[in-house]
């Protein structure tokens, strides 16, 4: 947190006159045993904040309320806003009954106004003249990033930090040498075009997800399955690759999208690697000391596209299982087929014999049968805490037929109804 400001509940009221996110706790009797009442009236209020520097954000689906129409602000924003925080009085209903009436709130500058300017240096030791030893760095720059890495190759790279910070938290593991990718330019590409996109390792999902509403809108509309507001603030696509989870939620959709990973070193010319070439197993990469992810490419943003994950619940929360369905379609049939998985082996991993089984066919159910029976044959997860080895298979086969029904139009139940239920 060097060179930043942090403001806690406490730091909101301003003249003693409270937040409007408090003011509307208090006025819904959000404010029930309290345990969760702080992390709360922090969305609340960064989500104002978020609103008064981006105002066209939110979801344009109306919502209504008991006076009238708030046209600019979707119940999906409002349970969006509230999200990531658990209470265990299980009394959503005046929370989000909070939100709902700060959506007619005017939208109230907070954070921002407190972020420290670009020139401003991150602290004292920022730069190190004696080359870097230990702690924590922040380079703003590529070639910062690359002087770092050179001096010490094997540091650990970190950009949001959501899950290697939890080898310190649940491992009381230890980094001595850190070195942030969040602030280097170079790593913040983002450019999507009609079929490709350029993804920066850097680029947090928040605003993954903000740029891909027309572009590529299954991955839009996924996103909203991952973490939780807080966490796709910090998380990072380079992130999710880099820990190479094998519920890692991006890895199948990456692998149904034929990623391109551009890794970059510090003293060698980057290099492009075929994702399913840089994962190797479990929690194991191509990367190797002195290597960073710089970029992400794919392809394919046309094609018929279904991303599911399947989890105990909606927000926040882990994978059992999840499936990434990638389909080029005419009339004739299956002209391309990528299909890759989650949460079933030690990495994410796509079906080779399956995509073949399905392409150059016509989507009969017939066909459906035989390849709902080909993956259960073929997937041998195991079974854990979070499901077991034969719900994965079944979920997995069955989320395949399902998006080979989408994929001829046939209408399905939609489990969340994230726009229309309080």
């Amino acid at each position: 947190m060097g060179g930043q400001a942090v403001v806690t509940i406490e730091g909101l009221p301003v003249n003693n006159v409270l937040h409007p996110a408090q003011a509307a706790m208090m006025t819904t009797h959000g404010a029930q045993c309290g345990f969760c009442t702080p992390g709360f009236v922090m969305a609340l209020a960064g989500w104002l904040d978020e609103r008064a520097f981006d105002p066209d954000r939110e979801a344009s689906a109306p919502l209504k309320l008991d006076d009238g129409v708030v046209p600019s602000v979707s119940l999906r924003a409002c349970r969006e806003a509230i999200s990531g925080n658990l209470c265990r009085c299980t009394g959503y209903r005046p929370i989000l009954q909070a939100a709902k009436s700060l959506a007619r709130a005017p939208p109230t500058a907070l954070f921002k106004t407190h972020q420290r300017s670009p020139s401003e240096p991150l602290s004292d030791d920022a730069a190190d003249p004696g080359g870097y030893t230990s702690g924590f760095r922040e380079p703003q720059s590529l070639s910062e990033l690359k002087t770092l890495l050179r001096q010490q190759p094997t540091a650990t790279l970190i950009a949001g930090g959501t899950d290697l910070m939890l080898e310190v938290t649940q491992k009381q593991g230890r980094f001595d040498r850190l070195i942030s990718l969040a602030r280097v330019p170079a790593l913040q590409r983002l450019e999507l075009s009609a079929d490709t996109a350029i993804i920066g390792s850097a680029v947090t999902y928040q605003d993954l997800q903000a740029a891909t509403a027309l572009s590529w809108p299954a991955l839009h509309d996924f996103l909203f399955r991952l973490g939780s507001p807080q966490i796709r603030n910090r998380g990072t696509i380079g992130g999710n690759l880099g820990t190479a989870s094998p519920i890692g939620d991006l890895l199948p959709i990456l692998l149904a999208m034929d990623a391109t990973i551009v890794v970059g070193h510090f003293d060698e010319p980057d290099r492009p690697v075929a994702i399913s070439e840089f994962l190797q197993g479990y929690r194991k990469t191509q990367l190797n000391p002195g290597n960073f992810i710089r970029e992400i490419h794919v392809e394919g943003l046309q094609d018929f596209l279904r991303y599911y994950k399947i989890s105990k619940r909606q927000e926040d929360d882990i994978a059992s299982v999840s499936v990434a369905v990638r389909l080029g379609l005419k009339a004739s049939g299956v002209t391309l087929a990528r299909i890759a998985f989650g949460g079933v082996a030690e990495q994410a991993l796509r079906l080779p014999a399956l995509e073949q089984a399905l392409q150059g066919q016509i989507i009969t159910d017939s066909l459906m049968a035989d390849l709902h029976e080909q993956v259960r044959a073929s997937l041998n997860p195991i079974s854990d805490v979070r499901a077991s080895r034969d719900y994965r298979r079944e979920m997995a086969a069955n989320l395949i037929v399902r998006a080979l029904k989408e994929a001829l139009g046939t209408p399905m139940p939609q489990i969340y109804g994230l726009d229309d239920y309080a």
